[in-house]
This record gives structure tokens, sequence and C-alpha cells, in this order.
């Protein structure tokens, strides 16, 4: 019996190839009807014999395409038309904006098989793509997912192009980006002075050949602008570094196969399966034998390695498959990346030799995501090109929140009905270009997702920009919501595991603004969704110099050792500058209480000699971890003393007193970086059994910067789990401040239910 029903999709990711799926699939089965995208997600008008309609539904359910992600699909029984043949038809705007769309992926191995097709009439086009693959969140402006909404809107497409388009059995039916070398954008090569180089077709080969001579090539990505250069070549990346103001922080390196990586690197397979998955991330892996240039990573035995992912990068690799390229974002130090061609020229062009452009604007800027794999499981550090705007489904949120998150390495956070969209990562607030690209993209996100706000949630940081921008951005009926911002570090891990009950959090990072007005950042908490308790912290010492300290770290080392032994501290110089900071400890004058672990590894990086200065943040924690991996801990293990009962006091004297009896002893640098850190995992461990004695709860939740590092993640986890806790850390956004607005979500979820 026949009969029509109406299906409503809704958190469809458009852009995904879901119209055209739909289309074939009710082609298959003798559907007749209709399907169109909505600012809710997809409409489908199905009528058929009702065994059709069934295995029609199943597959809707089953086998919807892989970029595809759908929160619910209903349907109901309506009258029949008794229309024939089944068609798309144009999108329209409904009340509700409810639909997502794609991140932008790697080009798929189609594409590229026709990209390399000499008589294919893509060969070489640097703009190819399908409905699969390419660019879609760098390139939209609005929903629904159309080509009038985005920044192929200029293009038209010429008839062979068309065609494919409106063909239902061709994998660019409804293709958004669709375009060809007739009627695509076109690539350029520029010199610095904007004069023209070469036009486009030829770019590559003079690109690789200007590599080759050591020169710097800006190259127009999906999201920005790259900086390249031969990695190989001492002279290039020394330059980069120069010319970049980046004396230290690593560079990322591309390469066009696994197989060139593995004469660098050596890689493990979870390692192997990100760096070829469709999102192609920078993914942190372990050098070994031949070197690229030492000023890549200067001191590390990580590299930050990513697969070509676009199609001209595989044209570069394709006509040099030895070369290694740095292929760091375009941007000066901290400032955002770089993604607009009207400044490119003025903002790199003391950077880059040679300008490699395109006539398609890029609407959502971001850099490339990075991970890191520990026992086999990725982790992030920056979360951008690839994964966002993909939606995190949540709980039912009563009202639309905007989060604002932190001020540095900046992710913000929308929240509606059932899901939360993160933000790309925008880097420190305290850059002005950087705050400039915050608040549009703030503003873009509310428009795309109709994520006006009702409520806003900010860091209680009274300094921070984003909590002074929260309040500037609340209108008349908003509620603003402050959080605690290690609260909110553990409240993320709770939203992504759905915990509820009560946890035992630890949180380690450089700095959070207490509750007391100090500067806290060893955090272990009682910690629910709604509210916390400060269980254990190790004890303060002073920041010398304020934020001098942090980048000048042997002020911490000093004021370690001071607290530990007074003016006679037995190892570090005792010169006119330590005579200055020793002053202004003790007059107790423009020197911040703090707990902070992270400043603790940058104070114990100075006292061993590792790092007096930084020029980039974790840089001396970094060196530190490095001469840890050297290095060999004594046994027994050092369990740093703490004690107190309602709140635990880690004692950070002792701790000190600990290292310099190492020092004096003879230990070798390597082995006391290696028995420093585990202390901290013997110490962190003690600590959560004695709040389990307490509490009776043996879930741990682990979140802050510092598990970036490699051993005290593994070696926590690990800890933890022999004692007989579950252990939660972070899986889809980052356990540095790229969690605080997810975090700030799940607390203003919380206290307005």
């Amino acid at each position: 019996m026949k009969k029509a029903i109406a299906i409503r999709v809704r958190g469809i990711v458009q852009g995904v190839g879901f119209r055209p799926f739909v289309h074939q699939t009710a082609q298959r089965h003798g559907i007749s009807g209709s399907v169109l995208n909505d600012t809710e997600g997809v409409v489908i008008h199905a009528e058929g014999e009702e065994g059709d309609l069934e295995e029609f539904m199943r597959e809707l359910h089953d086998n919807f395409p892989p970029l595809a992600m759908i929160m619910s699909i209903v349907s109901e029984e309506i009258p029949l038309i008794a229309g024939a043949g089944f068609v798309i038809e144009e999108s329209r705007i409904t009340k509700e904006r409810a639909a997502f769309y794609s991140p932008d992926v790697a080009v798929c191995d189609q594409c590229l098989s026709e990209f390399f097709d000499t008589r294919n009439r893509r060969h070489r086009y640097p703009f190819i793509t399908c409905i699969q693959c390419g660019p879609r969140f760098s390139i939209v402006r609005d929903i629904p997912y159309d080509r009038r909404n985005t920044s192929m809107n200029p293009f038209t497409m010429c008839a062979a192009c068309t065609a494919e388009y409106r063909d239902p059995a061709d994998r660019r039916f409804h293709s958004q980006p669709n375009a060809c070398p007739e009627c695509g954008p076109k690539m350029s090569l520029y010199d610095n002075n904007k004069k023209l180089a070469v036009p486009d077709g030829d770019a590559a080969q003079a690109v690789v050949e200007l590599l080759r001579r050591g020169r710097i090539i800006a190259i127009k990505g999906i999201g920005g602008y790259h900086l390249a250069a031969d990695g190989l070549n001492d002279g290039a990346v020394l330059e980069l570094r120069k010319r970049k103001r980046r004396p230290f922080k690593p560079f990322a390196l591309m390469a066009g196969s696994i197989g060139i990586m593995e004469r660098f690197c050596d890689i493990t397979p979870a390692e192997r399966r990100l760096l070829e998955s469709k999102e192609r991330p920078i993914v942190l892996i372990r050098g070994r034998g031949r070197q690229v240039s030492g000023y890549v990573a200067p001191g590390l035995s990580f590299f930050g390695f990513m697969l070509s992912y676009t199609p001209f990068q595989h044209h570069l690799f394709s006509l040099d498959p030895d070369m290694v390229l740095v292929m760091t974002s375009g941007n000066i130090s901290d400032e955002p990346i770089e993604h607009r061609d009207e400044t490119v020229f003025e903002r790199l062009g003391r950077i880059a030799d040679y300008f490699v452009t395109y006539d398609r604007e890029i609407i959502g800027q971001g850099d490339d995501s990075v991970l890191y794999v520990v026992d086999e499981k990725p982790y992030f550090i920056r979360r951008s090109r690839g994964y966002v705007p993909a939606p995190l489904l949540s709980s039912e949120s009563s009202r639309s929140i905007l989060a604002m998150g932190g001020d540095l390495k900046n992710s913000f956070a929308v929240a509606r009905k059932g899901f939360i969209i993160m933000s790309q990562y925008l880097g420190d607030m305290e850059d002005p270009l950087t705050l400039d690209v915050f608040k549009k993209t703030v503003q873009h996100f509310i428009k795309i997702f109709d994520a006006g706000p009702e409520v806003i949630v900010a860091d209680m940081h009274p300094g921070y920009i984003t909590r002074q921008y929260a309040r500037e951005m609340a209108g008349e009926g908003t509620q603003i919501v402050e959080v605690q911002h290690h609260h909110a570090h553990i409240a993320s891990v709770m939203e992504e595991h759905d915990l509820h009950a009560p946890i035992i959090g630890v949180a380690f990072d450089g700095t959070g603004y207490g509750t007391d007005g100090s500067l806290w950042g060893s955090e272990f908490l009682i910690a629910g969704r709604g509210e916390f308790e400060r269980a254990a912290h190790f004890s303060n010492f002073l920041l010398p110099g304020g934020e001098s300290a942090i980048t000048d770290v042997w002020k911490i080392g000093l004021s370690l050792l001071y607290q530990a032994f007074g003016r006679d501290y037995p190892v570090m110089a005792r010169d006119a500058d330590a005579g200055n900071v020793i002053e202004i400890i003790e007059k107790k004058i423009n020197a911040a209480l703090t707990c902070s672990i992270g400043r603790i590894f940058d104070g114990v990086a100075a006292i061993l000699g590792i790092s007096s200065f930084v020029s980039t943040e974790a840089e001396a924690a970094q060196l530190l971890e490095e001469a840890a991996l050297r290095g060999t801990s004594r046994i027994p293990l050092f369990t740093i003393p703490f004690s107190g009962t309602s709140e635990i006091i880690i004692n950070t004297v002792e701790l000190t007193e600990h290292i310099v009896s190492l020092i004096t002893g003879g230990m070798k640098i390597d082995d006391i970086a290696a028995d420093f850190h585990q202390s901290i995992i013997q110490t962190t461990a003690a600590v959560c059994r004695s709040l389990r004695e307490r509490t009776r709860i043996n879930e741990v939740a682990l979140s802050g910067g510092v598990f970036h590092n490699r051993i005290l993640l593994a070696g926590i986890i690990d800890r933890l789990h022999e004692a007989g806790f579950s252990v939660y850390t972070h899986r889809f956004v980052p356990c540095n401040d790229g969690c605080i607005a997810l975090g700030q979500i799940a607390v203003a979820k919380e206290l307005l239910r």
C-alpha cells in the first residue's frame, strides 16, 4: 500500500552530500517526492510502498554520508500527493536555525586521481573538490549551505560544471564549491613587491625552485596563509626564525608521504591514523636518525608533522617527493593567522620573499589543528581546521549561551538546544588583532547558529579582556555568569564524558584567578558542575616582578630558593640582579602570590640551569621535560610532604629543598629532571588517595595545560589506575585553556537548571 511521510532531519551537517544521498537512495527504492535544506536541517517528502519507505528510512539512519552528523530523524504520515520522480528543491529560510555545516577536510583520493590525470579537464587545478572533500567552514557566510551563501558566489559555473552539479549520478551533484579552470578561482605567484612573478598554471614548479634556493614563500591555504621554507636547509629555517621573531617555538613540518616522515621520526599506529585522517592535523611525533634542520624544533625531540592536504600542496610534493617543508602559520609572533589578501603583503611582506595567492575570499580563518598521542590515545593541543565547527552533542539547554573562554589560547563556544559549537583556536587576547578577529568570529557564530545569547559566561578574572567584552555585549535581560578558571577546566571534562556526580578534579596549569584573589594553578577540586570545593594545592610562593617573571623564569627559581633558604641559598647566582629580586620579594612589591604548578616547572628549570629566560609560553617546561626524557629517576620515589584535612597543602618548600639536595649531591641534571617529574606524579596520586578516603569519590578528571607534558600525563594516569581510580581526560578539546569555554557552558547550564 502506498503512503506518504514527511521527514525532518535535525542537527544535520550541511555541505556533505546529504541531499544527493537522499536523492540517490530515493531512486534506488522507487520513492517519489523531494528534499531540501533549510536553516533547521533537511526536510524530506517521501511517497512509496510501505516496504520501500521502511527500507528508505533504514538507509537514512544507517548509511548517511561519512561527513554527516545527525541529531534526530522524525517522521510523520501525511496525505498522498501522488507526484512523480524525486527532486532537490530550492533551500529556504525558516524561523529556527539548527543546521550545521562541515569542517574543511583534505582533498579526497578520487579528486587527487583526477588532479594528476593529464587527460582530465581539472588536471593540476588547485581548487578541485567534490561533495566529500575540500573547503566548507572557511568559505561559508551563512546557512543554508548554498553557493550563494559562500565565497564561491562570485564564480559562475561553466556549462560543464553546471552539468555535473545537476547530475544525480555525479559525485559533484550539488557540490557548492564546484569549479574548474574555466570558471573557478585562479592562483598566482607574486614577489613581495606585489609584482606578478608567475601566472596560474606554472606557480607550483616556480615555488619548488624558489624553496630549493632557500626562499621563504607565503602560501594561501584553506584557512589562511602558511609560511613555507625548506625544512632541511638550516639557513632558510634560521632566516624564517629571525624574520618571524620566533626564537624557540617549534615550526610545523609538512611532507608528501608517511614514508618520508619515517626517515626522520618513529610513527605509532595511532599517530599514523591521525596523520592520514581526513582532518590532516599536525601530529607531534618523536624524531630519530636523520635530522631535519636543527632550527625547526631547537632542543626538542618531537616534531610537529602533517601530510599535504590541499591539491596545491600535493602538486608541490609531486615535483619533489623527498622535500620536507616548514609550513608554519602565516603571522608575526603571536598575531592571528593572516587570511586577507588586502593586508597580507603589508603584514607578511618583511617575512616572505614571494606570495602564492588566489582570488577566493577566506571567510572562516583558522590555523592547523595540533594533536599528540600518549598510550595510543590522541589529545588536542589546538582544535581548529578539520574539526571546527563540528557540533558537540549535549543535554538540552533551556537558554542560548555564549561562553567567552579565557584570554589565552582562546576558543569561545555557543550553546543552544542540544548542541555546543566550539570556535576555532583564536589565540591570545592581549594582541589587538586577535581581539578584533575574536569579536568578528563571535558575531559570525551568533548569526550562523542563531545563538543570540540570553546568557553570557566569562572567567571571573577581573583583568580578562574576554570578561570585559562579555559585559559590553550584555544587553537588557542578558544574564552574566562568571566561572572560576579551574572549575571550568574540570567541568569541561565532565561535559565531554557526561558526568554529573561530584568528582576529584586535578587542574594543573600556569595561571588562573582564584576565589581568594591569588593566582591558582595546582588545584585538586571536589567538583560538581554547579559548585566546587578547593580540596588541595601546592603552598604559595611569590612571583617577583609580576608578569616579567613569566618570561624571566630565573626570578621564579630565585623566589623558590629564597623561600626555602633565605639569602643563603646554595645554588644560582648571587649578583646585583639577584639582589634586586630578593629586595622585591622581601618588600613584597609587585610580587603576586601563586601556587601554580606551571610556574613551579619554570622555577625548577631555572634552578637546574636548563632555562633562565623564555620567548614563548611553556618553553622552560618543555626543555625540562626533554631533560627528564633523557634522565632516570631514583628509587625509591620521593613524595612531596603534604598536610591538612579540610584543605591539603603540598609543601613547595620541601620540594625545593629536595631538588637542591640532589644538585649538591652531584646527581646529573637530566636525572634530577626525571626525579622531579616522578615526584609530581607520586604526590598527585597520593593526594587523590587521601581525598578518596575523605570523600569516597573514586573518579578523577585531569585538565590544564601542564598535562601536555607526556611524562606527567601518562605517569599520573598509570598511577591512578594502579590505585583503582576511574580516570577521565579530554577527548574532543585541548586540556589547555582551549577547553575553558566548554566548561563555562557546563557550569552555566547547571546553574540555570
